[in-house]
């Protein structure tokens, strides 16, 4: 078994390109647009904060030629020397100031783009979570926008404040001599290119990294999630190994990223301190022929440390932007896929009947093996059916179409005589309650777990649906009641009272479709007859699908469908199909009741 999984099919190989990094880098901008303003004003004032920062050389260059030459000096000392700590000071509070206005819009602009993404992701089809490992989401939702988060927040006022540097450097060396400053600007596009090349394999290798992540965060969240099984088989190690394996792997794609930047910035150092040096040799000889004053040879010496500063800063800088570019991508790449059809439910549309018409299914990671073939049957108002058949026959996917989770691959489906294709999924949905075999709670209270089915109901209402689903003499035993908290997916109850509590809120919901999905597998006996009273009493005006292998609790159904390979093979009451002893049916009750 591979430690890492390869690249879900759902999400593409990335291309990197300009196109795809103006495409990511206007994603992110259209967040930008109800803060517009209060970004531009706050970025305007960032920047001329800044900018202010460039006249401290010129400063201390006056300063140096005010000693040496106090008679040519437009200003004393002390004034020159209380302008520059005047430079230093007020700017310093401004950009405190706005540099947290920036901050407190970035945040909320990631508040935005976590809850789009996953309320986007809640809303994909189950087709795409059949593709797609629960820890690979997660892993976008929080590495990748934490990536996308640190470089919105520090990367980009930093890059802006060092492309101030860069630009108006330039500009300065530029009026203190040109002759020096023609080095530096035949360097510069050199630079500019190494940067642009190592910046693609940073961003290729930061993809990288971050899918690595996204796998190691799979193997936690599938552990942690199976603790049970993980312990019962004594495989910790097991699982501590392909964890430190995916961390393996993580740790040789970050080392590879960090083995580009840091060959990129010691070549920018070097050529940093290398041209320093010329300079200055350039630089002395100038002085000493009086080309240049000591004070304007000074000067340009520190803009050149700007200019070189900010230089050997973007490797760095560019860097952290391609990983938050392709991190971007990753969360693009959800955004940009087809949700279900949304739209509000009705409250007025009732439904209360199911018919199948030559429904044909197959899932998109079994294209070969099709789950259902030309299925049809119907569910009339307050009739009770039930399907039945080997495990992988075909009945828990019928539920599943029944709920409109998927579509049909071929076929047609009618809810009172209605196409599915004229109904939404809100209305489809709000009529149907479901009791599924792998029960999941969440981890609040037992209250809020019922309550889940109808969150308007009062506690009342919630008690009275436990009753009904014989689940209030276990929880009147608990020392909290209802508010008896359940744990991480119902750990602290037993299977059989997760599946109580799971028909409670079935019943809260009222609907008046009903699914039972072996509702009754994990219950006693006794436990078992009273969950059978209480699904007597719900069937009343109410059409019910029970998918059961103890054919105890379909005896009663007005109609039973056996299904085999995908197809409903035979189908009629309890007495029907056991009237024949060659029926699949009555092989199954002579193997359960003999």
């Amino acid at each position: 078994m591979s430690i890492i999984e390869p690249m879900s099919p759902a999400f593409k190989k990335p291309q990197i390109s300009v196109k795809s990094s103006r495409k990511q880098a206007s994603f992110i901008l259209k967040y930008y647009r109800p803060h517009l303003l209060k970004t531009i004003l706050s970025l305007t004032i960032m920047l001329l904060a800044t900018g202010v920062a460039l006249l401290y050389p010129k400063l201390l260059g006056l300063i140096f030629d005010a000693v040496l030459h106090p008679e040519r000096a437009p200003m004393t000392v002390a004034t020159l020397a209380w302008s520059l700590a005047g430079l230093l000071i007020v700017p310093a509070v401004i950009r405190y100031y706005f540099s947290i206005q920036l901050v407190r819009i970035t945040e909320n602009i990631i508040a935005e783009i976590r809850s789009a993404t996953f309320g986007h992701i809640l809303r994909l089809p189950m087709s795409f979570f059949a593709e797609n490992r629960v820890g690979e989401l997660i892993s976008r939702i929080k590495n990748d926008l934490a990536a996308i988060q640190e470089t919105l927040t520090f990367t980009m006022l930093e890059m802006l404040r060092q492309t101030i540097f860069l630009f108006g450097g330039i500009i300065f060396i530029m009026t203190q001599s040109l002759p020096l400053t023609i080095p530096i600007l035949i360097a510069m596009p050199v630079l500019i290119a190494i940067a642009v090349l190592f910046g693609r394999k940073i961003r290729i290798y930061s993809r990288r990294t971050q899918d690595a992540l996204a796998a190691s965060a799979t193997i936690t969240e599938e552990a942690l999630q199976a603790i049970v099984s993980v312990k019962s088989y004594s495989n910790e190690t097991y699982e501590t190994t392909r964890y430190l394996g995916a961390l393996n792997v993580t740790v040789e794609l970050a080392v590879a990223t960090a083995k580009l930047r840091s060959a990129f910035v010691s070549f920018v150092i070097f050529a940093f301190f290398g041209g320093i040096a010329g300079v200055v040799w350039y630089g002395v000889s100038l002085v000493r022929a009086g080309d240049i004053t000591l004070g304007d040879f000074a000067t340009f010496l520190i803009y050149a440390m700007f200019v070189g500063g900010a230089m050997g800063s973007f490797a760095e800088l560019f860097g952290q932007v391609q990983k938050a570019l392709g991190a971007t991508g990753r969360v693009q790449e959800i955004l940009d896929m087809k949700t279900e059809p949304t739209k509000e439910s009705d409250a007025s549309i009732t439904l209360r009947s199911v018919r199948f018409e030559r429904v044909s299914f197959v899932y998109s990671t079994r294209r070969d093996a099709p789950a259902l073939r030309d299925v049809s049957f119907e569910l009339r108002a307050g009739e009770r059916i039930a399907f039945v058949g080997e495990s992988g026959a075909g009945k828990t996917t019928t539920a599943a179409l029944i709920q409109r989770l998927y579509e049909p691959s071929a076929g047609r489906i009618f809810y009172d005589e209605t196409s599915s294709a004229e109904l939404s999924l809100a209305d489809t949905r709000r009529n149907i309650g479901a009791v599924p075999q792998d029960i999941v709670l969440f981890g609040g209270t037992i209250a809020e777990n019922i309550r889940y089915g109808n969150l308007d109901a009062g506690d009342e209402e919630v008690w009275r649906a436990a009753e009904l689903a014989n689940a209030a003499e276990f929880i009147e035993r608990l020392p909290d009641g209802l508010q008896t908290i359940v744990g991480e997916r119902g750990v602290q109850l037993s299977g059989g009272q997760r599946q109580r509590i799971a028909i409670a809120r079935a019943i809260l919901k009222n609907p008046p479709i009903l699914i039972l999905d072996e509702a009754t597998s994990s219950l006693d006996s006794q436990s078992e007859y009273l969950i059978q009273e209480a699904i007597e009493r719900l069937a009343v005006n109410r059409a019910t699908v029970i998918i059961a292998h103890r054919l105890s609790t379909v005896r009663r159904c007005d109609r039973i469908y056996v299904f085999s390979g995908g197809r409903i093979v035979e189908h009629g009451t309890h007495d029907e199909l056991s009237a024949n002893p060659d029926s699949i049916y009555a092989n199954l009750s002579r193997l359960q009741f003999s």
